[in-house]
C-alpha cells in the first residue's frame, strides 16, 4: 500500500505525520486537482491487505466530524462503484477523557449515536450517519492503512496513545497505519484557509454545514488519492 502526505507547492499548508515508519522508500510526483498543482510525497510502507484500502476517520468524540467523514466518504466511494474495495470506519480519542487509551480507560460518548444536530444536517443532504462512537484502539494501527484526523489536536492524541501502547508492548515499533489530516485532501481553493475541520459541537447550525462542505470536498480528494495509490502499487 502507498501512503502520502500532500503539500501545496505554495507552502501555505503542510503536515508531517506523527507516525514514523522506518525504512520507507520516498519518491515524488505532481498532480493537478481542483485547479491547484500539488506535490505528492509518496512513502511505501507496510503493505495493505491485497487490493483493499482501509480508512479510519478520527476526531475527539466520534459523534460529529469523524462519523460524518465516514458516511460522506462511503457515499463517495459507492457512487464510484468501488465500495467492495474499501473498509471504512471512524473512531475518537476519548471525547476529552484522560487516559482513554489505557486498559480500563473511559471514553466519553462510547456507544452513542452521532450528535442529533450533525445527523439532521447530514440527512438534509441525503447522508445517513449510522455509526456508534468508539475510541481508537491498538488493533486499529494494524487493521487500517490510513488514520485520517480532523485536526492537529487529534494527531497529538493519537501520538500520545501510540507512545503509551509501544511502551507497554501493546503495539510494535512498526505498524501498518499512516496518520494524516482530512484537510490535506481539500481541492477547492475556496477552502485554502482551513488547516483543520472545525469542531461544531459548541456552535450553531452553520458549524455543522461547514463540516459537511469541507468533508464533501476533502472526501473527493481522498478518493482520488487512494485510487491513485492503488494504481501505483
Amino acid at each position: 500500500m502507498l501512503f502520502t502526505n500532500i503539500l501545496n507547492t505554495t507552502g501555505t499548508r503542510h503536515f508531517q505525520s506523527h507516525t514514523r515508519i522506518p525504512k520507507v522508500q520516498i519518491s515524488t510526483r505532481e498532480s493537478v486537482s481542483g485547479g491547484r498543482k500539488k506535490r505528492f510525497i509518496v512513502m511505501a510502507a507496510n503493505g495493505g491487505k491485497g487490493d483493499t484500502t482501509s480508512v479510519l476517520f478520527l476526531c475527539l468524540g466520534n459523534i460529529c466530524r469523524s462519523p460524518t467523514a465516514e458516511a460522506v466518504f462511503r457515499n463517495t466511494v459507492e457512487k464510484n462503484g468501488a465500495l467492495s474495495r474499501y473498509v471504512i470506519d471512524s473512531c475518537g480519542t476519548g471525547g476529552g477523557a484522560s487516559g482513554w487509551y489505557k486498559p480500563g480507560g473511559f471514553a466519553y460518548h462510547e456507544g452513542d449515536a452521532a450528535d442529533s444536530r450533525m445527523r439532521q444536517a447530514a440527512s438534509a443532504r441525503g447522508i445517513r450517519l449510522t455509526s456508534r462512537s468508539r475510541p481508537l484502539k491498538p488493533d486499529d494501527l494494524e487493521e487500517f492503512d490510513m488514520i485520517v484526523c480532523m485536526d492537529e489536536e487529534n494527531v497529538r492524541s493519537v501520538s500520545t496513545a501510540v507512545s503509551y501502547w509501544k511502551e507497554k508492548g501493546m503495539v510494535g515499533a512498526e505498524y501498518r497505519a499512516s496518520v494524516t489530516k482530512m484537510t490535506q485532501f481539500l481541492r477547492d481553493p475556496a477552502w485554502e484557509k482551513y488547516d483543520h475541520v472545525p469542531d461544531p459541537y459548541y456552535g450553531g447550525s452553520k458549524g455543522f454545514e461547514l463540516v459537511l462542505d469541507l468533508l464533501d470536498d476533502a472526501c473527493e480528494g481522498l478518493f482520488e488519492h487512494t485510487e491513485s495509490s492503488m494504481n501505483n502499487k
